[in-house]
Formats: structure tokens, sequence, C-alpha cells
């Protein structure tokens, strides 16, 4: 009886093998859909659409953006977690909906570790510390003897509850010793539009979407939150030179996959994106940009999400921070 169970889990264990290397040698037979937890105009949409460009060239196949957002990504990474394990439905993650909400969020709605398999870590950034040119403020000194004296009276914008510019705010109040106000947002770009209109005082933001404005002039640039100084900003000091040791956050990029997607279909995904990393058109969109390119194994995505989701899962607790 046990010998013809095990015969039988072994058929089983074999068919679904040939199952999936079949799967994989006819994938992708039709457009692929890679889902963004955020509106339109920021960096995570940016990445989004030249990533699927140029990977759907290596694929033969059509790569769709659509824009899911809501509950700081929490809806449109929930929406890919349970889509079909097939390989054609895929989620940009950030450092937000990979690492932190998990700590922000009592119910988020996924699970990254249970319900995603990785694929691969697509790039990283320095987040810039700009303000609007009605802030008397030219230094990250100033800008701090300025919240000093009117607590609560300045305000920053975030894309969101639970995202690198939600949390660099946060881990500047709590190193400098100030109370400013949170205001978030649905998205960066909409953050933009009141900071250059003077609605709010400050925003850290991810390099891609605010680089524009502080070129033409609108924004002004204080700091970058890299662990040297930004090769498109390189008169902006780093947040550690503005004095603030260790406060070092690169926000990062990654796709993935719903859990058990054949692993060959991985591997495909996996290779196709990397290659697409290493065409100079996209080496150069990226640059220009202010991002680096990552790639590699999923593994190395993997092994990111779970040091950040500690790391930032830390600094949750320690200002005991909540979706409101």
């Amino acid at each position: 009886m046990i010998y013809q169970r095990l015969l039988r889990l072994g058929a089983a264990v074999a068919l679904a093998a040939l199952c999936g290397a079949a799967a994989a040698q006819s994938y992708p037979n039709r457009p692929l859909k890679l889902v963004v937890a955020f509106p339109a105009g920021g960096a995570t949409d940016i990445i989004a659409r030249v990533l699927a460009e140029y990977t759907g060239k290596r694929l033969g196949q059509q790569i769709i953006v659509e824009n899911r957002p809501g509950a700081g990504g929490n809806i449109g990474t929930e929406a890919v977690a349970r889509a079909a394990p097939d390989g054609y439905t895929l989620s940009l993650c950030t450092i937000g909906t990979c690492a932190i909400n998990a700590s922000i969020y009592a119910k988020p709605g996924y699970d990254v570790e249970r319900d995603f398999a990785p694929v691969v870590l697509v790039a990283s950034v320095v987040n810039v510390l700009a303000m609007n040119s009605k802030v008397p403020a030219r230094t990250v000194k100033e800008l701090v003897a300025l919240a000093k004296a009117k607590p609560g009276a300045l305000s920053y914008g975030s894309s969101g509850y639970g995202g690198s510019p939600h949390l660099s705010g946060e881990l500047f109040k709590q190193m400098a010793g100030v109370e400013i106000t949170h205001v978030p947002y649905k998205g960066s770009a909409p953050v933009i539009v009141d900071l250059r209109g003077g609605q709010i005082d400050l925003f850290f933001d991810n390099a891609p979407s605010i680089l524009p404005h502080i070129k033409s002039g609108a924004l002004r640039a204080l700091a970058t939150t890299g662990a040297k100084r930004s090769e498109e900003l390189p008169d902006v000091p780093t947040m550690e030179e503005a004095g603030f040791p260790g406060f070092v956050i690169t926000p990062w990029w990654g796709v993935l996959a719903p859990a058990r997607t054949p692993p060959a279909v991985i591997a495909k995904l996996n290779q196709a994106v990397n290659d697409a990393l290493k065409d100079p058109a996209v080496i150069k969109r990226f640059d220009e940009a202010g991002l680096r390119i990552a790639g590699g194994p999923p593994e190395r995505l993997a092994a990111l999400s779970k040091s950040e989701t500690a790391r930032w899962g830390k600094l949750v607790r320690e200002r005991n921070i909540k979706v409101e």
C-alpha cells in the first residue's frame, strides 16, 4: 500500500514537472501584464514602462503596464498575489510593498514570502529632500532650526503610508528631534503639484520623479539619502554630510510573480529582465533618471526584501507608525 502511494506521488511530481516544462517552452504566447500599485507619473510607473518595453522585446510579447493604486500599494499588489500563477500577471514591487507595508498595515492583504515568487531585483535609487521656494531654508541645518522654532508648522508630503518617502520623513523627524506634519497622498505626482504650489513644504521623493523639477529650478534640493553624492546632483550634500550619520536610504524595485509560478517560467522572466537591463537604451534612460541598475538571480531580491523588512519594521515600532 505504502509503495503504491509512493509510486502515485512520484508520478504526480513527474507530471507536474513535465507540465511546468511544457508551459515554459510555449511561454509566453500572449501579452503579459505588469501591475504598478501606484498612479501614473511616479518613479515606479516610469521604471515599469521602460522595463515593459524592453523586456517585452526579449520575450516577443507586449507587456501592458496597469496602474492599480490605493492603500499604499496594497490593492495592486494583492491583486497580483491572487492572480493565476502562470507568469502572465506580474508586480513591480517597491521597498514599500515588498518590505515596509508588512509593518505599517495590520492586514495588507498579502504576505510577500508566502504569496509571491521573486523574479529579479531591477534597480535602486536615492531619495531627494526637496523644498518649495517659499520655505526660508537653504540647508538641512536651517530646516531643522526652522522646524524647532515652529513645531508642527511645517509639513512633508508622501506618496502614501509605508513608502520610502513616508519613512524618510519619519526617520528625519526622529533623528532631528523635530515635529513636522505628515500629509499622505496617493502617489508622487500629486505631491509634487502641491509642493510646487506651496501647499506643503518638503518631500523626500525618489530621484526619477523629482529630478526634472529640481533641474528646472521649480524646486530646491537640500540633500540626498545615498551613501555618497548623487551624480545627477553633485553639489547637493548627502544627509550624512548634513549631520545625520546613518541616514542612508536607497529605495528599490523588483519584479514579483504569484507563488507557485513554474520555476522554468521564473527563469525565463529573470533572463529576459536581466537582458533588458543590459540594453544601452535602458542603461541611458535609467542613468538619466538617477537609477542604479541591479539585476541578478531571484535570490538577490528575496534576500533584500527580508533584510529591509526587518530594518523598517524596527523604525515603524519605534515611531509607532500606523495607518490612520
